[in-house]
């Protein structure tokens, strides 16, 4: 039998990039490409952990995907619209998307006053919370993503100040955990805001002194998602870097950290414990990086490598 030489070159290929297989095939990402990319999805680190990918919805239109949830068996992502680097502000949106086929169920358009979405919990009893940087929605879900009249969808508004920003929120089954982006570490923080602050302050302002608690977080942090041990996963990225980490969530102390995508965004788990995230890589505003992974994509956390 001939056999085909491999040269060095095709042998170092191999070697290195048979773990990206996953993100090197178009075919394996559900839901529809946009058109200004070409070719496949970068491969990225701990891909071998990542079992479903979706392309985000809305990226021809200029969505930059931020928010993400799980509720009721669908995927929701929360959006921004600007197709310019220099603004990260415009239009918030938010899609509901069917896991399985990756095809989008229905959408729902924030405020004027709303202005990037960078976060997105579910509170349970069909109510979702959008965290914009400074002010927090509370949205009826049947209301939000039903036909007709919609004008009744946001039950609540409350506006955040002092410390509190909305870079991104969760719900840990008790309190709402609001987290600031900030490469300044002393600025770093998560707080544990009860769910009622709602009611209590509907229409009106808030800042760090309702908060029940607060913790450390990493620098850059972009997401959160309550694990069903109760520990708090972190997302933190640029346009360099994409990182998860798992802390304690009554100290803020870095348990485990895992390399990903960079420019992760929000995280959740769904209801297999299964992590779903987003990265903006590659969104309209900023296709000209260097990776191109607009994905919403599911990690295995168990197959995550740690970092050493």
């Amino acid at each position: 039998m001939r056999r085909r030489l491999i040269t060095s070159g095709a042998a170092i290929c191999i070697a290195l990039c048979g773990s990206f297989a996953i993100t090197a095939n178009a075919t394996d990402v559900l839901g529809t490409k946009p058109a200004y990319l070409r070719g496949a999805a970068s491969p990225v680190a701990n891909d071998q952990a990542i079992t479903r990918m979706i392309w985000a919805p809305g990226l021809e239109d200029g969505y930059d995907p931020q928010g993400v949830t799980w509720a009721d068996g669908a995927v929701y992502l929360s959006a921004y619209r600007s197709a310019n680097p220099n603004v990260g502000r415009g239009l918030c949106r938010i899609f509901k998307i069917d896991p399985d086929n990756g095809k989008t169920l229905g959408q729902f358009d924030l405020p004027a006053d709303c202005g990037h979405a960078g976060g997105l919990a579910y509170v349970g009893q069909g109510i979702l919370i959008v965290a914009d940087t400074r002010r927090l929605y509370r949205i009826e879900m049947a209301a939000a993503f039903r036909q007709g009249n919609r004008a009744n969808a946001i039950t609540a508004t409350v506006a955040l100040s002092g410390a509190l920003k909305g870079s991104f929120v969760d719900f840990d089954g008790v309190s709402l955990f609001i987290g600031t982006y900030t490469a300044d570490p002393a600025r770093a923080k998560g707080y544990f805001l009860p769910l009622s602050v709602f009611d209590t302050h509907n229409g009106g302002t808030v800042d760090e002194t309702a908060a029940i608690r607060s913790i450390p977080l990493p620098r850059k942090a972009q997401g959160a998602a309550f694990d069903q041990a109760g520990s708090l996963w972190i997302s933190a990225s640029s346009s360099r870097f994409g990182t998860l980490y798992r802390l304690d969530s009554k100290t803020g102390k870095i348990a485990a950290s895992f390399e990903t995508a960079i420019g992760i965004e929000d995280l959740a788990f769904d209801d297999q414990g299964r992590l779903w995230s987003v990265s903006e890589a590659g969104a309209l505003r900023f296709r000209y990086w260097a990776t191109t992974f607009p994905l919403l994509f599911r990690v295995d956390p168990g197959k995550l490598k740690e970092n050493r």
